[in-house]
């Protein structure tokens, strides 16, 4: 049988919560996350970037304010939100990108409101849905429709960076030798490096400081304008503590 709850001291240590507050913390509603990249959106409000104290504001905010998840309004305080989803809260003119610290823990990181316009979605397979269609499937769990001929173009594992509200494909970054590249889980997390030799099922990875093997599934091929988003540094984290 499912639960509806979760005790605070069982949930992922992926959640950079407070294990000993309150005995129970909201659980997220399934969606296209596994659960230890996402957490729900009360969560997030209350507790990674602080705009509310308790459930009963976030319930408000999200029923008096226009919050955003990747381009839609949301108002079920359990909405699922996880890593590279974009939050927007329009009244305050707030975004935030979700990534990774280099301890694997959800973090949000401030985008200003060009950044928070654009997607980015890695290419997790394709279904050919009939005569010239192809349905590219993403790992963010958005599907994009394009012509056979374009879609020949986009492999598995490869970056696609889009609209937010249209899903326009506005750039392409293929994972090849040389791509740099950003490790969003496993032990590695947070690492960006160059692509340097790619194997069946892992690859090898170069940083400034050392070079070290991964799964291929752990990395998402990404250009430097990007990998300054998702890349999170440790005085961000020391400023958001100094303003608690």
């Amino acid at each position: 049988m499912v639960k509806n709850h979760m005790k605070r001291i069982t949930a992922p240590r992926t959640w950079n919560v407070l294990r000993k507050t309150t005995k129970f913390i909201t659980k997220p509603h399934p969606g296209a996350h596994k659960i230890e990249q996402a957490l729900a959106i009360n969560t997030f409000l209350k507790e990674l970037v602080k705009l509310t104290n308790t459930t009963k504001e976030t319930k408000y905010l999200l029923t008096n304010d226009e919050v955003l998840v990747n381009g839609k309004r949301r108002r079920d305080f359990k909405t699922q939100v996880g890593f590279l989803d974009i939050i927007s809260i329009k009244s305050i003119n707030k975004h935030y990108l979700i990534t990774i610290d280099n301890k694997g823990a959800l973090k949000p990181k401030e985008l200003n409101e060009k950044q928070s316009t654009q997607r980015i979605l890695k290419i997790k397979g394709k279904t050919i849905l009939g005569k010239d269609k192809v349905q590219i499937n993403t790992m963010n769990g958005e599907n994009l429709l394009a012509k056979e001929k374009e879609a020949q173009k986009y492999k598995v594992g490869d970056t696609i960076i889009a609209e937010v509200n249209t899903l326009k494909i506005l750039e392409h970054i293929p994972l090849k030798e040389k791509s740099t590249v950003f490790v969003y889980t496993g032990k590695h997390s947070s690492k960006t490096g160059t692509l340097e030799a790619i194997n069946q099922k892992t690859v090898t990875i170069k940083t400034d400081k050392e070079s070290f093997e991964t799964s291929k599934d752990y990395l998402i091929a990404m250009n430097k304008e990007k990998i300054t988003e998702l890349e999170w540094k440790w005085t961000q984290w020391r400023i958001l503590k100094s303003k608690k």
